[in-house]
């Protein structure tokens, strides 16, 4: 199941609105989803596979508040593993990254403020890894 949608959670309302206006210039064939929360994200991913569709990529803040990031990334790795996982953070926290690795098959962890040219260009590789999946 290939969808051209990208996910992207965060609990700070501001980076989803920087997130969701960068992405944009993907294109419409690639439309942005937000969530501020894992148990909203899981709702997106549950709603888009009651209409036949998937996730083609998530990009996953890793501190929030109710779920991190990781244990969002392993939930949505069992619900569809071929979605590929990013993680972005201000806060490393190496046992959590290596869990996502490990669990979620994490594609690439970047580091808050994140380089606007360099999350486009993961993006865009996580996509065609996607199509290869």
């Amino acid at each position: 199941m290939i969808s051209e949608t990208i996910l992207c959670v965060d609990d700070d309302p501001t980076v989803l609105t920087a997130l969701r206006a960068l992405l944009s210039s993907l294109g419409p064939e690639h439309p942005v989803e937000i969530a501020e929360s894992g148990a909203e994200a899981l709702e997106i991913e549950a709603d888009l596979r009651r209409q036949g569709q998937g996730l083609a990529v998530v990009i996953s803040d890793f501190i929030m508040p109710g779920m991190r990031g990781d244990e969002l990334l392993i939930r949505l790795h069992t619900l569809s593993p071929s979605t590929v996982k990013i993680m972005l953070t201000g806060q490393s926290d190496f046992e959590g990254v290596k869990r996502a690795i490990n669990q979620a098959n994490l594609y690439r962890f970047l580091e808050k403020p994140f380089n606007n040219d360099d999350l486009l260009l993961t993006t865009r590789s996580a996509y065609r890894a996607c199509l290869l999946y």
